[in-house]
């Protein structure tokens, strides 16, 4: 009995160590295959089998290896396995840096970022991308997102809701020359308080508006404005998550003249309107003097 007993020790002691051997072979790498133009994340230990050119993820502040041999010029989609959940990045910088082809990236929400420190240039000169989904960020611990989005030229929105900022240092030229980006949307964990540097934040973000209405001004590309729009009285450029476009009455993320027909049927609607975007004049009731304003906007592409 107590041979067996020793025996069935020895066994789970086998079976754990062969479990932790496996799991410790697993690593996290990328992989090219120019058949399709794929750049592929994985977190397993099938690398040696894999078709295609593969890479180690970079480390410290040096490029990875799919740029410095000019693969990044050919790459026009990256795609994240499932098992790059299990990976624990530390760091992105450059991750995507100047892949000026990339038409899309799937499966980001496999993207782990909970280590991750630094997000510097993550996607820089990605010309092409139309659209990225961010809103799955977890930013606690990074404290530089220098240049990491900019000259992204494509893209009409950013859902940065997730994003909590607080460690962050460097957020310069974070939106440089995005000059097709209209709409930034961020949540609580948003702020600037530890913000040392941010010149050229904005840099011809000549396309943005806040939530409130504040537009593009080339005087303010700094942090000063990197916060939730608060109208004339505390104007930025960013739009709270869940919160109301001004103009946007029926709430497609869009202000455009299908929104002063909807203010107009709010309008011969009557009772209590408690929609705040169509309050366009912001004297805090919704009136005709409203669909005037929205009328102007349209007109103008500027708010009073």
């Amino acid at each position: 009995m107590k041979k067996n007993n020793l025996l069935l020790r020895f066994a789970v002691l086998v079976t754990a160590l062969m479990c932790t051997l496996g799991a410790s072979a697993q690593e996290a790498y990328a992989c090219y295959t120019s058949s399709n133009t794929t750049l592929t994340f994985y977190y397993d230990n099938d690398r040696s089998s894999r078709s295609g050119t593969t890479y180690d993820l970079n480390t410290g502040y040096n490029y990875p290896d799919w740029y410095t041999d000019g693969t990044n010029f050919n790459v026009t989609k990256v795609v994240f396995d499932p098992s790059f959940a299990g990976a624990r990045p530390t760091s992105t910088i450059y991750w995507f840096f100047g892949l000026s082809n990339l038409q899309s990236i799937t499966g980001l929400e496999y993207l782990n970022t909970s280590e991750v420190t630094d997000m510097a240039w993550m996607f820089f000169y990605c010309t092409n991308l139309t659209s990225l989904e961010l809103s799955h960020f977890n930013t606690s611990k990074v404290n530089s997102t220098y240049n990491m989005l900019g000259y992204c030229q494509s893209l009409t929105s950013l859902d940065l809701s997730s994003f909590n900022t607080s460690q962050v240092i460097s957020m310069s030229s974070m939106f440089d020359h995005c000059v097709n980006l209209r709409t930034i949307y961020v949540g609580d964990g948003w702020n600037t308080a530890a913000v040392t540097y941010s010149d050229r934040m904005f840099a011809e973000c000549t396309s943005l508006v806040g939530g409130q209405g504040t537009t593009y001004d080339a005087n303010h590309v700094d942090a000063a404005y990197a916060h939730i729009d608060g109208g004339l009285s505390n104007s930025g450029y960013f739009t709270a998550k869940n919160a109301g476009l001004r103009g946007d009455v029926n709430g497609d993320n869009d202000v455009n003249i299908s929104d002063v027909t909807a203010l107009i049927d709010l309008l011969l609607g009557g009772g209590t309107i408690s929609n705040s975007a169509a309050d366009c004049n912001q004297d805090g009731q919704v009136s005709i003097s409203d669909v005037t304003v929205l009328i102007d906007y349209l007109l103008s592409g500027n708010w009073p």
